[in-house]
């Protein structure tokens, strides 16, 4: 038989220590919409000031 591990899901490969923020994962979830928000304005400004 094959030994198994016993412990909570989730708990195998954390980055983080027990309780604490993965703040990369945070920061990627904020960044991405503001970014594409971002380019949004941005288009729409050099479209207004172009025509």
């Amino acid at each position: 038989m094959s030994a198994t591990q016993v412990g909570r899901a989730g708990t195998g490969d954390a980055n983080a220590p027990r309780g604490r923020t993965r703040w990369g994962v945070v920061t990627a979830i904020l960044s991405l919409p503001a970014l594409a928000v971002g380019a949004f304005l941005l288009r729409m400004a050099v479209r207004v000031l172009v025509s």
